[in-house]
């Protein structure tokens, strides 16, 4: 059984991204099914031999089929936070503790064991890479991230009520434990003590605990601590009362520690820190326009050059011009480009500045990191001609050229992007401050390398999220909603080509369901003679009147 315990210690150092995209998630799910069964025809097998099962494995067996019996839909499971923990958590502990029972150094070499082992190595071959403790942790800071912005209450998100949507079932103790811990690995102490502190009210009833003593104490134990690195060892102490009685060392170690720490002028409330990105996360949330702006708001028909075919517009924000196209991409299509993209989506990466201790900013292109939770694939026109009509029905309602070309391109590759668990965007710009003509990024590929700056933006968003996902724009508090078949644009460049940083915006985190979207970025190459320079820096966009 080496050659297992070799494998899966190789997987477990990769990063494997299971969690940054739902399509991966659902790999994972049909995965498990033939796990699940191997699994019990190895129980049978044994069994029928007169050999004892190990009583773990036969816990783990049943407690699956349960679970596995209400998964109908594979598709509407992963749709929901929790369950995407509690899938990953599965595979991260749950199965990799009965690999290690099955396939112990010591143990011996059944047929049963051969066979499942057989599975196994199927399994991990057809996904790739087995999901790691990376994964895991990139779970547990999606939940945190979903607690947070949208303001969930925790204790009906533990119990996997997010709205007016429930998960199959509620996240286990160690469940709520293992983000915890994490939330501890990332210095959040006050997160850390709210899911401890929800966690440890979950565990009490009318009569005192519902669980066994030992997991109460470690629950309260450690909220204990996580107050006190909160700087209210008072709040532990009285944690820990009720548990002195039982005459245990550790308890009374611990309180007599907090009371040498106790002082008398400590506050009865804990403040919640203050977020870094308060407007995005409002937005987020529900529209931060009066009700007086939104009805200054419109939707008309704007003129193409093709006097019978109207785009439906409508206006999301007037300075500078937000706008979201209706219709304008078929159900067909849409599943043409998530078949291409599903071939070849990898972890979205993004540009990072860093300004140095004297002002030098440097600028580190195509890294992974956790401001992004999805995974893109770019693709060429030149390669799949059939979406060149996409490209023309954007040129079509812009007036814009979204022509790809191999050199000096009009437009980027169209960018398929599939958000994961509680996947998001953070608030950024679109616009690079790359010069035309000059190769600004030694990163970027000949066809964009002297394409200049991203004039303007187009996102298809290719279906329905059931909850958030969202597309906002801070500093005009402008948000779009998520919806199938339309587009949102927006120009990056004012008219005189000078950035414009109004259009900061961000993906909001996906709170149930999935989210799919196609970009188009349009750069200054090609539109000399498309869109009207302005006489000032200053200058506004000469749109159709209302």
């Amino acid at each position: 059984m080496l050659r297992l315990l070799v494998l899966l210690g190789l997987f477990s150092v990769l990063q494997c991204d299971f969690f940054s995209a739902l399509y991966k998630l659902q790999d994972l799910l049909r995965e498990e099914e033939k796990l699940q069964l191997d699994l019990s025809r190895y129980i049978s097998s044994v069994q029928e031999n007169e050999q004892d099962v190990p009583l773990e494995i036969l816990r783990f067996s049943e407690s699956l089929k349960i679970k596995r019996k209400t998964i109908n839909d594979g598709s509407a499971y992963i749709e929901h936070p929790v369950n995407d923990f509690h899938l990953l958590y599965r595979f991260v502990v749950e199965w990799q503790s009965v690999f290690d029972i099955i396939f112990c150094k010591d143990c011996e070499e059944t047929e049963a064991a051969k066979d499942f082992n057989f599975t196994v190595q199927l399994v991990s071959k057809r996904l790739g890479l087995w999901p790691s403790s990376y994964d895991l942790d990139g779970a547990s800071s999606a939940l945190l991230r979903l607690w947070k912005v949208y303001k969930l209450d925790l204790n009906e998100f533990i119990n996997g009520i997010v709205q007016t949507y429930t998960a199959d079932q509620p996240m286990s103790d160690d469940e709520v434990l293992t983000v915890a811990k994490f939330a501890d690995s990332v210095k959040d102490d006050y997160s850390e003590m709210r899911w401890l502190k929800a966690l440890y009210k979950r565990l009490q009833t009318e009569d005192g605990f519902s669980h066994n003593q030992t997991t109460v104490i470690r629950v309260a134990r450690s909220l204990a601590a996580s107050f006190y690195k909160l700087g209210f060892p008072k709040k532990g102490i009285f944690i820990l009362e009720p548990f002195q009685s039982l005459e245990n060392r550790d308890i009374n170690s611990d309180v007599a520690f907090y009371l040498s720490n106790a002082t008398s002028d400590e506050n009865e409330t804990i403040p919640e820190p203050a977020t870094e990105d308060a407007m995005y996360e409002a937005l987020c949330r529900e529209e931060q326009k009066s009700l007086h702006e939104l009805a200054k708001l419109r939707c008309f028909l704007r003129d193409t050059v093709i006097p019978y075919y109207k785009a439906k517009e409508e206006v999301v924000n007037y300075e500078p011009r937000i706008a979201i196209f209706h219709d304008v991409i078929s159900s067909t299509s849409i599943e043409h480009l998530k078949s291409i993209a599903s071939k070849g989506l990898t972890r979205s990466t993004v540009f990072l500045e860093n300004t140095g201790p004297n002002g030098q900013v440097t600028i580190t292109y195509g890294k992974q990191d956790n401001i992004r939770v999805s995974q893109t694939c770019w693709i060429r026109t030149d390669e799949y001609p059939e979406l060149l009509r996409l490209e023309n029905r954007i040129q079509l309602i812009t007036g814009l050229s979204a022509e790809y070309k191999p050199v000096r391109s009009h437009s980027e590759k169209f960018q398929v992007v599939n958000y994961g668990v509680g996947g998001m965007y953070t608030a950024h710009h679109d616009y690079t401050g790359y010069k035309l003509g000059i190769i600004s990024n030694p990163m970027d590929s000949e066809d964009i390398s002297t394409s200049g700056d991203r004039m303007a933006t187009w996102m298809f968003y290719m279906n329905d999220a059931k909850a958030g996902g969202a597309t906002v724009f801070p500093e005009v508090r402008t948000r779009i909603p998520v919806a199938k078949g339309g587009a949102a644009f927006w120009f990056n460049l004012r008219p005189s080509g000078a950035t414009d940083p109004r259009t900061l915006h961000g993906g909001c985190p996906v709170l149930v369901g999935s989210k799919w979207v196609t970009n188009k970025w349009i750069r200054e190459e090609g539109q000399m003679d498309r869109r009207l320079c302005g006489l000032t820096e200053d200058a506004v966009e000469d749109f159709p009147k209302i």
